[in-house]
């Protein structure tokens, strides 16, 4: 009597799981470009994504949501975009290699399916933001779509009950929640070491930070009281005060180099206790950073302790013999932004319109720039007359040789009382405080300086 033999287990289903597959590692691929492009924009380069002001990666990355993720959780939101990613295709090799093994494959189906849920509420989240940030992100819209896509292959092409059964739970999460934190913390040496967005007025704890300048608004801000130096030194968190115990020990040890030309146009005063003499770039993030905290600065110091003298450093071969060229002589925003700056030298509105030029710096383009240097007091027809003059082009390349002078590695390039310093809003703030005394009693709370090498700041980025 023969035995009935017995029937094999249908095999596992796969192709859902290796579509799943795909899309995480397209969903990873794209989370690498944007924390690239983070890295690129960071670095004051220019991304494929800032396209106009209303389709604007940029604007999203740096807004203070982005920024609060960030901080918080030491990772950018691309970084986030990764570990979802990285989880996915974790999970759906697990899927592989069980069903192979005709294991069960409950486990990495019901943590697949938990996934998709997290990537669509991230999706409305952040989409919520941007849709409040009032700009459209192209890579963004990527990924959504990709995140999407992948909750309707998990939900539609995994076999088994759609939720997790009695007794399935703790596995779902034993293996979701493990492959997750791996990648997390996985994430975390390169997210600590990407740049923040800068915050400019977080120089001064406790206070509001100064309003955002947007194109076309006539608001001016109120004034603000400024403190003692007793009281601004003592509100400061310990690492900004080692960071300004670094600098002044930097601005101490200087020697003042006289000018190498005479200034053009000048905020403040020209025997004010502190003269502050900056080169930027207009697409240069820690320049922007600058230039609001210069404003800051100015609307909290006593009258007459400051002078501000803005000069040019712009990162393009085709307007600065300091860079290589790169590419054909067409206009590029950042030659087109120097010019309309030292075309605007003379005008009343020269402060306004420059801090205009460098708070649209995510969207800014010779259009723009052009539209925001004629908002003012000076007519189109004049600034391009004098964009077009062979002496403003001298002008600029006088603003280089100078910097050179300098040994400038990178923007912005500060120099304080004749002396090169970090680019350092406290420094900057204490010694108006001071009145120029930069051996005032309140220093002496301030702890040791550190050697250069040891220190920590805001560096200006270098140029090609």
């Amino acid at each position: 009597m023969s035995k009935k033999a017995s029937t094999p287990a249908a095999p596992v289903p796969t192709r859902g799981a290796l579509a799943l597959l795909v899309l995480g590692i397209l969903t990873s691929g794209l989370a690498i470009y944007q924390w690239m492009e983070l890295l690129t924009l960071r670095a004051g380069g220019s991304t494929s994504c800032g396209i106009s002001e209303q389709v604007n990666c940029e604007t999203v990355w740096n807004s203070d949501f982005a920024s609060a993720v960030h901080d918080t959780l030491g990772i950018p939101i691309a970084g986030l975009g990764l570990v979802w990613g990285l989880a996915a295709v974790g999970l759906c090799a697990l899927y592989l290699a069980w069903a192979k093994a005709k294991r069960s494959v409950r486990p990495a189906t019901n943590g697949l399916r938990l996934l998709a849920v997290a990537g669509i509420v991230s999706v409305i989240v952040f989409a919520a933001v941007s849709a409040q940030v009032g700009v459209m992100c192209p890579t963004c819209m990527g990924t959504y779509a990709l995140v999407l896509a992948f909750a309707g292959v998990a939900w539609r092409g995994l076999p088994g009950p759609l939720m997790p059964q009695a007794g399935e739970w703790g596995d779902a999460l034993k293996w979701t929640v493990g492959i997750s934190a791996v990648a997390f913390v996985a994430m975390q040496m390169p997210g600590r070491a990407t740049p923040h967005a800068q915050k400019a007025g977080a120089f001064v704890p406790g206070s509001a930070a100064p309003e955002k300048v947007t194109y076309g608004d006539e608001v001016e801000p109120p004034p603000v009281t400024p403190p003692t130096l007793e009281a601004y030194l003592a509100s400061l968190p310990q690492e900004q005060k080692q960071s300004l115990s670094n600098a002044l020990a930097v601005y101490r040890a200087g020697t003042p180099q006289p000018a190498a030309y005479p200034a053009r146009h000048i905020y403040g005063p020209e025997d004010a206790p502190v003269k502050v003499v900056e080169w930027t770039d207009s697409k240069c993030p820690h320049c922007k950073t600058l230039v609001e905290e210069l404003a800051y600065i100015k609307r909290a110091s006593p009258e007459g302790k400051l002078s501000v003298e803005a000069r040019h450093f712009p990162l393009d071969g085709a307007c600065n013999p300091a860079i290589p060229r790169r590419g054909p002589d067409a206009p590029s925003v950042r030659c087109e932004a120097a010019k309309a700056q030292v075309c605007l030298e003379g005008a009343k509105d020269f402060w306004k319109l420059r801090e205009r030029l460098f708070a649209a710096q995510a969207f800014l383009s010779t259009d723009k720039v052009m539209e925001i240097a004629t908002s003012g007091s000076v007519a189109r027809p004049q600034l391009e007359a004098c964009m077009s003059d062979p002496r403003t082009l001298g002008k600029l390349r006088q603003d280089v040789e100078y910097a050179m002078k300098f040994d400038i590695r990178g923007t912005p390039l500060v120099l304080l009382n004749g002396r090169m310093v970090p680019p350092s809003a406290p420094l900057i703030y204490s010694l108006v405080l001071a009145n120029g005394d930069a051996n005032a009693a309140p220093f002496i709370t301030l702890p040791p300086p550190r050697a250069p090498s040891a220190q920590s700041g805001h560096e200006g980025h270098a140029h090609p």
